[in-house]
């Protein structure tokens, strides 16, 4: 039996179909960032340490038309990811409204009221703005060159891009007015959601907690607890710290070569020539390390929280009221889920192979079959979402169960948490603590 106030896991078919769609977003920005370090990495070592085999090989053309598509991509998923993230939080605000009509007493979990701490529009608004300015300063641009350049006032192409820049302009100002209008608009719906919460949310801590007194306390499975948050965090901090060295170092290697773009590459004395040499491929070679064993670990990392996902679901499955320790179950509850970090990776494999293929059919480049390379880059992109919205409904059932069954409380990143629940939260702790050690006397 759910207490009056409770912390209940929302979700809706329409706002699961916008969030898949944006995490796919996300792993098209993650993909299309790492491609392009890829390509200036390999690029610079290969030039710099393995001159012959890069040239052979003829990556050049390859990687240029590459970053000419990175622009591309990049230009696109600036204008658009924006858009999709106002769509995403209006079909969270619905879900949200929805959700407190089925339940009056009842709240979402923190991770969606995160979310929904400023007005969907309010992101609509800053976009507006930022594509304005934007648009108003390149064009000025041109605007100049057409000014003080005389061949250019002859040349048909310019006038058009002006009027493009023109028309993207007011387009833009249009957005920001239309935002600000439904800030407005959407005042009193955030207002009244927002009482709700803190109304609600200390009552719904407070029940929890008793719920979570009076239940029985129960062995924490080892699955929840090796290996540990803290041991996991360690290795991603030493291949992170790794990683930056090897970057620092790479570029040291660059610097010490070519001190601007506009500079002549300097060549030095013996044995300083060899060692930047030797400094460039080391230090691409440790980066080319350091993500192999990056994309171990995140591999490792989704089975690992795959596995335990299932794995508290079962154990819970019955609905006996147990008393564990919150923090071991935590980031089950409110952490990204497996198959979201999945929906991310493919997508953002999908973004790079993208990248390479399409500027692999623009020069022309016969070292791969680029359009097998674009057809399994457009399959992952398509399945990604498929993944994530498949994982949505049953990753809502098994959050719940859970939380009907461990009364976890608010759990999820800080940020929203009032005074009230803050200090309610600690005399909690503070009583469980001195009633654990009344026990072990």
């Amino acid at each position: 039996m759910r207490p009056a106030a409770a912390v209940v896991e929302v979700s809706s078919p329409g706002w699961a179909f916008w969030r898949a769609v944006l995490d796919t977003c996300i792993g098209l920005i993650v993909g299309t960032l790492y491609a392009f370090v890829g390509i200036v990495v390999i690029g610079i070592v290969g030039e710099e340490a393995l001159s012959s085999l890069y040239w052979q090989i003829d990556l050049d053309p390859l990687f240029r038309a590459s970053m000419g598509v990175f622009l591309l991509v990049a230009a696109v998923l600036a204008i658009v990811v924006p858009f999709v993230i106002v769509i995403e939080r209006f079909a969270a605000l619905r879900a949200v409204e929805a959700a407190a009509r089925r339940h009056p007493d009842a709240v979402p979990q923190r991770s969606l009221r995160l979310e929904l701490r400023d007005a969907p529009a309010g992101l609509l608004r800053s976009t507006g703005t930022a594509l304005f300015w934007s648009f108003v300063g390149i064009g000025g641009l041109c605007a100049l060159a057409v000014l003080f350049a005389e061949d250019l006032r002859e040349d048909a192409v310019i006038w058009v891009v002006l009027l493009a820049f023109v028309v993207l302009a007011s387009g833009a100002a249009a957005v920001r007015r239309l935002g600000r209008r439904w800030v407005e608009r959407d005042a009193a719906r955030m207002g009244e959601q927002r009482g709700r919460w803190k109304r609600l949310v200390p009552a719904a801590v407070a029940a929890d907690a008793d719920r979570r007194d009076a239940a029985m306390r129960a062995v924490v499975p080892g699955w929840l607890s090796a290996p540990s948050a803290r041991a996991l965090a360690r290795v991603a901090n030493v291949l992170l710290t790794a990683t930056l060295i090897s970057l620092a170092a790479f570029m040291l290697s660059v610097f010490m070569r070519q001190q601007c773009r506009t500079c002549d590459p300097v060549y030095w004395d013996e044995p300083i020539e060899n060692g930047i040499d030797v400094l460039s491929l080391a230090s691409g070679a440790a980066i080319a390390v350091c993500a192999a064993l990056g994309i171990l670990a995140w591999v490792g990392g989704v089975v690992l929280q795959f596995a335990r996902e299932r794995a508290l679901t079962r154990w819970v499955s019955d609905g006996a009221p147990r008393r564990v320790d919150v923090s071991l179950v935590e980031p089950l509850l409110s952490g990204t889920r497996a198959m979201v970090r999945l929906q991310r990776g493919l997508s953002a494999v999908g973004a790079a192979g993208l990248m390479v293929g399409t500027g692999a059919i623009w020069s022309e480049w016969t070292g791969m079959d680029a359009r097998a390379v674009l057809l399994v880059s457009t399959t992952l992109i398509v399945l990604a979402p498929v993944i994530g919205g498949a994982d949505a409904r049953r990753g809502c059932r098994e959050r719940q169960l859970a939380r009907d069954a461990l009364f976890p409380g608010d759990v999820g990143p800080l940020g929203d948490e009032t005074p009230a629940v803050a200090r309610e939260r600690r005399l909690r702790r503070e009583r469980r603590l001195r009633r654990e050690r009344r026990e072990r006397r």
